[in-house]
């Protein structure tokens, strides 16, 4: 979390109001963390075809809730749509590849 909140901080400095820009840190930070507990927690009790599908309901319940916070985002401040845009969209990214690098470490695992 500290990891996205100080390269957030250097790529978007003013992007909106501080409250909103912890909130999105905090949102993308509590999903992949339940994310990985939970994907842990059942890892070795489901099939690697229920992995995939959980993995996938993970993937587009980020993706509906995500929309769901720029919606409210927009509808609440209405200010400065683009940055805030830019920079969630930054933080999706950076939290993808910090998912996708453990899920790939976890398969390795597994494989093993």
């Amino acid at each position: 979390m500290s990891v996205a909140l100080i390269i957030a901080i250097v790529l978007f400095p003013n992007v909106a109001p501080v409250g909103w820009t912890i909130g999105a840190v905090a949102f993308f930070f509590l999903y992949e963390l339940a994310t990985v507990l939970i994907t842990d927690k059942k890892a070795n009790t489901v099939s690697s075809r229920q992995s995939v599908n959980l993995f996938m309901g993970f993937k587009v319940g980020k993706i509906l809730l995500s929309l769901f916070f720029v919606l409210i985002y927009w509808i609440a401040v209405k200010t400065e749509i683009k940055n805030f845009l830019m920079f969630f969209l930054a933080l999706y990214l950076i939290y993808m590849v910090f998912e996708t690098i453990y899920l790939m470490r976890r398969e390795k695992k597994q494989k093993k």
